[in-house]
């Protein structure tokens, strides 16, 4: 009999998951995304334990070299699981130790979520193999999904991260909809996992998203800043006060000086972001904060609608100008404050890593001129008269 799911203190049951890292040594792309799929299923409120394959012993060895209690545990783990993610490069070779050690069928009627990566992911005669090698050791389902080709995953020397926004897309949706299935109210959470086509208004005001100001412990907020959390952490393999959002009092979003913003569409927030007060010495600019759109919803244009009703509601606030930063590893917000008209408080034809963060400013009103910013000068010919900094008092 499978495992039951166990009930949380709300009505949805807390799913039991593995995270299964199953590259061999010396490929990073399989051990940061398996740390990436374990941070969004505990985003999503599931228990999840990790599995590291290449630690278990070779099945090669005598059969008494297999008693250890590393085996022991593993073997436990996925009994208990209620499903399993892989993620594997392409040949997969490293599963099999797994499968070879499993001697009593742990494996059996588990549903299995499978991420393969490497060059050949996508070819069905590389998929399909390793998905059957999962369903002879017994798997009720294998779901092939988000199968990630070189290039879409960017790992960095510490461990950080960087995953293309499609294929993030991807990996969310896969996620959701795995979940989706498993779970008693499946329909709803299929609905949920749907992504969307159509492109949103960059207007401020468009009908077609519900536009709300809303209060900082406002409960929709939290998978807004829970999902910001993984995408921080999985970024720059670290979890500190900016990466974990507590660098900033929440009490800074509240007005008059602050606010958040939450954009919904069909009753599904899709978009969201913050304002608050950037110096307590300089009552005119306005800082941007907690930029996010949800992860299937992306390359509709939500963020560019996004800014557009930030700087409609700094200037009702009273604010003149923006100040925001973005990090080095943040490829996309870089390029959506650059097109979108912000100035650039940085060179940028230098390496983003060199710079640390990377500050934009724009005038709300003509003629307010831009805030100050200590990487900035404050005589900058380059720029208009109206766009230099305003040093600071």
């Amino acid at each position: 009999m499978p495992a039951q799911p166990r009930q949380s203190a709300h009505t949805s049951p807390v799913l039991r998951m593995l995270s299964v890292a199953a590259g061999p040594a010396g490929d990073p792309d399989v051990d940061a995304l398996a740390t990436y799929v374990r941070r969004r299923f505990a985003v999503l409120g599931h228990s999840v334990e990790s599995l590291t394959v290449r630690h278990l012993p070779d099945p090669s060895a005598e059969p008494a070299d297999h008693a250890g209690v590393s085996v022991t545990a593993a073997l436990t783990s996925v009994a208990e699981a209620d499903a399993v993610v892989v993620a594997a490069p392409r040949s997969a070779d490293t599963l099999d130790r797994l499968l070879a050690l499993d001697r009593t069928g742990v494996l059996r009627d588990k549903p299995v979520l499978l991420f393969l990566t490497g060059a050949a992911a996508s070819d069905p005669s590389v998929r399909e193999p390793v998905a059957a090698r999962l369903t002879a050791a017994g798997a009720r389902s294998v779901s092939l999904s988000a199968q990630l080709v070189t290039g879409v995953l960017s790992v960095f020397p510490d461990g950080g991260l960087l995953i293309d926004p499609d294929a993030a897309a991807d990996v969310t949706h896969a996620i959701s909809a795995f979940v989706g299935a498993l779970r008693p109210d499946a329909p709803a959470a299929a609905r949920a996992a749907e992504r969307r086509p159509t492109r949103i208004s960059p207007v401020a005001g468009a009908p077609d998203l519900l536009v709300e100001q809303v209060h900082v412990d406002d409960p929709r907020l939290r998978p807004l800043l829970q999902d910001l959390i993984v995408e921080y952490s999985t970024r720059y393999a670290m979890d500190n006060q900016f990466t974990d959002l507590t660098e900033v009092d929440p009490t800074d979003f509240l007005p008059p000086h602050g606010t958040f913003l939450l954009l919904s569409e069909d009753g599904e927030v899709v978009a969201g972001g913050a304002l608050r007060r950037y110096r307590t010495d300089d009552a005119l600019t306005a800082e941007v904060k907690r930029v996010w759109t949800a992860s299937r919803h992306r390359r509709r244009g939500l963020s560019r609608r996004l800014m557009a009703e930030l700087e409609t509601a700094a200037r009702q606030l009273g604010y003149t100008r923006i100040h925001l930063t973005t990090g080095p590893r943040q490829p996309e917000a870089r390029a959506l404050y650059l097109s979108t008209g912000y100035t650039p408080r940085f060179d940028v034809a230098a390496d983003p890593a060199t710079i640390g963060p990377l500050a934009f400013a724009r005038e709300l009103v003509p003629g307010a001129g831009l805030p100050f910013w200590p990487g900035a000068p404050v005589h900058d010919e380059s720029l208009p008269p109206s766009l230099r900094p305003v040093a600071a008092s």
